[in-house]
């Protein structure tokens, strides 16, 4: 090559260099903007969660708990009753005061637990106006008490022929006039029983 383009060629080289340098250099001040904007974005939501002095409520806060910052403990609301069942598994994510005394939770909860305690006055005013099974409800009860209301209520009935079976038990499909299946899960009747 002649001496003359040696030069401009070095400058090309060098120019080269320059920019890809300056490529690299803007790549890692990019992912250094990546990493470093959620870090910044949380020091600014943490104050937002904080609602007043008294109480702190996270976003997913457990239905189960109720955090109070001037304690060292998290208290624990009473547990439901037993007939109930379970609570809700899908619920809101608001946090609010629950009826009686069961703390704070969903918006969810509190609806399932205002049905659940309906139900249970409901059989309350059912267990005084009726006394004797069929018209008294025996759905809650336990399955040996749901047996003995059966046979004080209808004293047609054997011993023998009143069954009580797991809530998902395989049963035949034919109709007796002398004989009631109860239905429970976890020792607690779920269905109403009725002759059959």
């Amino acid at each position: 090559m002649p001496a003359q383009y040696q030069p401009r060629t070095n400058e090309l080289s060098r120019h080269h260099i320059r920019s890809t340098t300056a490529e690299k250099i803007k790549q890692i001040a990019m992912t250094l903007t990546r990493l470093i904007i959620p870090f910044i974005s949380l020091i600014f939501l943490i104050p937002l969660l904080t609602i007043d002095n008294n109480n702190i409520a996270v976003a997913f806060a457990s239905a189960e708990t109720e955090i109070d910052i001037n304690s060292d403990t998290i208290n624990m609301r009473p547990s439901f009753p037993e007939h109930w069942g379970p609570p809700p598994v899908r619920q809101t994510r608001d946090f609010i005061q629950l009826p009686g005394e069961y703390g704070r939770g969903s918006s969810t909860l509190k609806k399932w637990i205002e049905e659940k305690m309906a139900e249970d006055e409901t059989r309350k005013l059912d267990d005084t106006t009726t006394t004797k099974w069929p018209e008294k409800i025996l759905v809650g009860m336990s399955g040996e008490d749901a047996k003995a209301a059966v046979l004080e209520g209808d004293s047609t009935l054997l011993e023998e022929n009143v069954h009580i079976l797991p809530h998902d038990a395989m049963v035949t499909m034919d109709y007796r006039e002398d004989r009631v299946r109860i239905f429970v899960k976890d020792g607690l009747v779920v269905s109403q029983p009725i002759v059959g």
